[in-house]
């Protein structure tokens, strides 16, 4: 298996970015073949990978690192155990490790509580795709013939929605691309970046508006 020559945090942010950029491909080809609740799925997952990109980078940028940020560290290199009995460390939550987002998103005039809110909102509906709930299920549901649509979605609308959340998606995951390049500090990618996400904001495709009117989304 191939390592990482080095194992700090901007090699764990290169992972990271890896996974979201891989994520949002799949996600937006399940969406254009129907499978509406696994495009679900891997938006979950992409979005765990954002937020985990911006907490370590507030650590980075305004300091210090938090504990768990620390801990989140060691264990994104920790080898897999070789045995049910090795001891294994308890992985940082998803709370622990954004509480320095938080606090960051309130140093730049947010508030705190309500990022806390809006963050855990947005991850507790994309765990219902994860956890296979009964409404993913239900969405798959044919009414004319009580049978499941297990080999894609049969509706446009359903979707484009789906494609839209894509959308919405990497539109979030840009943010977290943009805070890698002012991590490492390279100007160019950050103003890149920044014009593709306002570009895209202004698509329409977010809220699938660009297919709604007719026009087209290439």
């Amino acid at each position: 298996m191939w390592v990482f020559r080095e194992q700090t945090e901007r090699v764990l942010l290169v992972g990271k970015a890896v996974r979201i950029i891989s994520g949002i491909r799949a996600a937006m080809t399940l969406a254009d073949l129907g499978f509406i609740a696994e495009c679900g799925s891997i938006l979950r997952t992409v979005s765990e990978y954002t937020g985990e990109i911006l907490s370590i980078c507030q650590g980075l940028l305004t300091g210090p690192q938090t504990e768990a940020q620390r801990r989140f560290l060691r264990q994104y290199f920790a080898p897999m155990p070789r045995d049910p009995d090795e001891e294994q460390d308890r992985y940082v939550t998803r709370e622990e490790l954004f509480k320095g987002y938080y606090r960051w998103a309130a140093e730049k005039g947010g508030d705190y509580d309500r990022a806390r809110k809006v963050f855990r909102f947005v991850l507790q509906g994309y765990d219902k795709f994860v956890h296979g709930a009964y409404i993913t299920a239900m969405e798959l549901y044919n009414g004319r013939d009580h049978t499941f649509m297990l080999s894609g979605h049969e509706s446009e609308d359903k979707k484009n929605v789906y494609k839209a959340a894509v959308a919405a998606k990497l539109h979030e995951s840009l943010s977290a691309l943009l805070a890698i390049a002012t991590v490492t500090g390279i100007p160019a990618l950050e103003t890149e970046i920044g014009l593709a996400s306002r570009e895209l904001y202004a698509s329409g495709e977010i809220s699938g508006g660009a297919r709604d009117s007719g026009q087209s989304s290439e």
